[in-house]
């Protein structure tokens, strides 16, 4: 591919440059593309290359149809999944809570189903989609930084694998490189995100026992009675299945196991899983992802935006890493050509930024609920008022304030249940209400964590941040068991 060089100031490889690949910077190079701009994706590693994040949510079928990929998608017969559920430890087999996603109509929606994919396949189809659409594509080509100019990010600079290195120059930058994060890290944005702190491991599996037909191709979860572990289960083409699970990376440290052992002792806790696990042959080796809960204080400025991974990451829970990629794509893509159009740049950027920001915080907001408390989801989801504001939180997209406030009064009556569960020491909604030697210990609300009851000042103390929750006046089952059998006694 021939590149204009660098010769003038006004003189461009490209209008964007879109440093990754993956499901953002392919769906914004091919929304710039079509609309006649030249997009330059450069991405560094050589496509297929494996990812996590398998099971999509309803509303990417919107940008996927905007951007004419959708039918693509069911062409290569990836498993539709139309609908998502979930049991607990001892739940009988086959029988889950059911959320059918497109219960509540999702405007300009133009089938019931999303899809369970692999990702190597698809994001390699959707990065070849850009490029049949008019962007160009560099692959094995790493951007090693960004180059800036009073303050304005003006290009990259691009390195191959045999060090031959040249500075690329464009009109805007837009950092797609996921969990890389390279523009943030480049300008000291990137935020740890103390609240979470979850390990996932996952791989793929032959002979696992596949659902009945009324939930084939669901998205299905298993709770395993701790309060931040779940696992799931998606059926994937040529008789796969995706199965993995996520803890409190404290509880894999403190477990002293191996990975396979560690995986296995965690499908035991839930009758359902063991079940389907019971005979099932891993094909391929562990895949493992920790840490990867972080926060960016920007997501625009001069010359640049952010999309995707590389601007937000929380958890997998909610399979809401496409819908940010595909929607902060299209939201980036609008904001250029408006910026452009208008000359108002910072307005503009600012906007994108405030848009986005948004709807994670919302995706987070949901997702924190979850982890307080997971019993929660399963009495909303079954509650004739609240069963759609929960389908619609599930079917994603939260980045207009119809959306958001749909999902703020889920979240607020959420958290108004589980402050009435925590101070109710005979509910068995409590975490570990069923563990006496667990007893007196809180979920932290500030970092999830285990917090211990600490008698004499009266209050909660975080064992992982310290964090103190006042509890005057707290009452615990088991006080409340002791005093009922020191009366018996008397």
């Amino acid at each position: 591919m021939e590149l204009a060089g660098s010769a003038g100031a006004e003189q461009f490889d490209a209008d964007v440059i879109i440093i990754g690949g993956g499901p953002a910077g392919s769906t914004l190079g091919t929304l710039l593309a079509q609309n006649g701009r030249k997009a330059l994706i450069i991405e560094k590693d050589i496509h297929p290359r494996d990812h996590v994040g398998e099971s999509l949510v309803p509303s990417t079928n919107l940008v996927f149809n905007r951007i004419g990929f959708l039918d693509k998608l069911n062409d290569a017969g990836f498993i539709p999944k139309p609908g998502t559920g979930w049991n607990g430890p001892r739940s009988p087999i086959w029988k889950f809570v059911e959320i059918p996603l497109f219960e509540i109509p999702i405007e300009g929606n133009t089938q019931n189903w999303t899809f369970h994919v692999e990702r190597d396949a698809m994001d390699t189809m959707l990065l070849r989609h850009a490029h049949d659409n008019g962007a160009r594509v560099l692959q094995g080509v790493k951007v090693t930084d960004v180059l800036f100019e009073g303050g304005r990010a003006v290009g990259v600079r691009a390195q191959v694998a045999d060090g031959w290195e040249r500075e690329l120059r464009s009109k805007i930058v837009v950092d797609a490189s996921g969990r890389r994060c390279m523009l943030a890290t480049r300008l000291g944005m990137k935020r740890k995100d103390r609240n979470f702190n979850q390990f996932c491991i996952y791989s793929w599996f032959r002979n696992v026992k596949r659902p009945p037909d009324r939930h084939y191709g669901w998205g299905l979860f298993y709770f395993l009675g701790m309060n931040q572990a779940w696992g799931w289960q998606f059926s994937l083409r040529g008789g796969k299945e995706s199965v993995g699970i996520v803890v409190d990376k404290e509880d894999f440290q403190k477990s002293g196991q191996d990975e396979d052992n560690f995986f296995s002792s965690l499908v035991k806790r839930s009758r359902q899983f063991t079940h389907v696990m019971q005979d099932a042959e891993r094909i391929r080796p562990y895949w493992v992802e920790g840490d990867y809960s972080y926060k960016i204080d920007r997501y625009a400025g001069p010359g640049w935006l952010m999309v995707g991974d590389a601007l937000r990451f929380v958890d997998p829970i909610f399979s809401s890493g496409v819908d940010v990629a595909l929607f902060s794509a299209l939201y980036a893509y609008e904001a250029i050509e408006e910026s452009w159009r208008t000359g108002n740049e910072e307005g503009v950027f600012d906007a994108f930024h405030d848009r986005i920001n948004l709807g994670v915080d919302s995706w987070y907001d949901t997702i924190s609920l979850f982890y307080k408390l997971q019993n929660l989801l399963t009495r909303y989801a079954v509650d004739r008022k609240w069963r759609p504001y929960l389908i619609r939180a599930l079917q994603g997209a939260p980045y207009n304030k119809e959306r958001v406030e749909s999902n703020r009064k889920l979240q607020e009556a959420m958290q108004a249940s589980f402050d009435r569960v925590m101070t109710d020491p005979e509910s068995l909604l409590r975490p570990w209400a069923m563990d006496p030697e667990k007893d007196r210990t809180l979920t932290c609300p500030t970092c999830l964590g285990v917090a211990d009851y600490w008698e004499d000042e009266q209050a909660f103390v975080c064992r992982r941040c310290g964090a103190r929750t006042e509890a005057k006046g707290a009452r615990f089952l088991s006080d409340e068991r002791n005093a009922a059998s020191r009366a018996a006694v008397r």
